[in-house]
């Protein structure tokens, strides 16, 4: 197992934590993989940080040179996978710390799994400890905050993103299929996932259910997962509002909530044609499906899986 990863940072302002994960990267005991970095305009010390390490280590990181500017996380990450070569690719955020044996964990799974299914686009992800802005654990497990649940299945992806980008692993297939299509959801992660999933019997997407990496939260994070903690009343009184609302006129409700999503696989179903399953076709046409068939749907295999029983029975009625 000598297959080179090559892992995608993007950087901005991140000269606190950046060293840290710098280091993570550094002691993993799978030694085949390489960096390329892309600062999206940092005003901080993070590219004398960068500057240091790649003196250190000039055979493993590299950084990406363009007059691009700050063009924001996600298109900045695409940036990066535009410029990727490796055989497998991995993102990777500047705040979070991996455990050591993250590529070798991930890699042996992306391996077993190209056996399975050759020549098909491979996701690989697994579950996250959380912790606070000094490392301490205040969660064993992500997901479980996520409220997602892999027994439910992968088509919860259509709608919802449950893994960050930092936590995936993909091949070159996968790749090559997600650089034909466009990033209207305009998240560098979920554009991934998406597409994978979209693929049907020619993508698969494969969870370990094991913690691989520290998630880091702070007042910073480009994205948080923790909802406001509100009064079972105030959830019952908004889905009641909701559904008065959206009960009957669906449409409106996944237009205002979900209409990048269902874009996004109408764009895929067209780059990519006959390589779409009918789950995927199926799912950009919704708007013209069947109201009863759609709500049934919605109990037995839903595109989303909320942690609060209002807001489940909210997508059951009104998506």
């Amino acid at each position: 197992m000598d297959s080179t990863v090559e892992i995608l940072l993007s950087t901005f302002n991140g000269e606190k934590h950046l060293s840290a994960q710098l280091d993570s990267v550094l002691n993993q005991d799978y030694p085949y993989w390489k960096m390329t970095v892309r600062d999206d305009g940092s005003t901080d010390e993070t590219i004398a940080i960068l500057n240091n390490y790649i003196q250190k280590y000039p055979d493993k990181i590299i950084l990406l040179a363009d007059d691009k500017g700050n063009i924001g996380y996600s298109n900045s990450f695409s940036e990066l996978l535009k410029k990727s070569s490796a055989e497998y690719t991995m993102y990777c955020d500047q705040d979070d710390y991996w455990h050591p044996t993250k590529i070798s964990a991930m890699l042996s799974v992306m391996l077993e799994e190209e056996v399975k299914l050759p020549a098909a686009a491979h996701i690989v992800f697994s579950d996250l400890h959380v912790t606070d802005s000094e490392l301490k654990v205040v969660s064993q497990s992500f997901l479980n905050k996520m409220g997602y649940s892999p027994q439910k299945g992968m088509q919860v992806f259509f709608l919802k993103n449950y893994v960050p980008g930092c936590n995936l692993m993909f091949n070159r297939v996968l790749v090559q299929q997600v650089l034909q299509t466009d990033n209207i959801i305009n998240l560098h992660d979920h554009w991934l996932l998406i597409v994978c999933l979209a693929l049907g019997e020619k993508g698969r997407i494969t969870y370990i259910d094991k913690p691989l990496m520290k998630y880091r939260l702070h007042d910073n994070n480009a994205i948080g997962f923790i909802e406001p903690d509100t009064s079972s009343l105030h959830k019952m009184v908004l889905f009641f509002k909701d559904c008065l609302k959206y009960g009957l006129s669906n449409k409106k409700y996944r237009n205002l909530l979900y209409s990048k999503n269902i874009q996004q696989v109408q764009n895929v179903c067209e780059r990519l044609q006959e390589g779409v399953s009918k789950d995927a076709i199926r799912f950009s046409t919704i708007d013209g499906s069947n109201y009863f068939a759609r709500k049934m749907r919605n109990v037995i295999r839903p595109y989303i899986l909320e942690r609060s029983l209002w807001k489940q029975l909210t997508y059951i009625i009104c998506f």
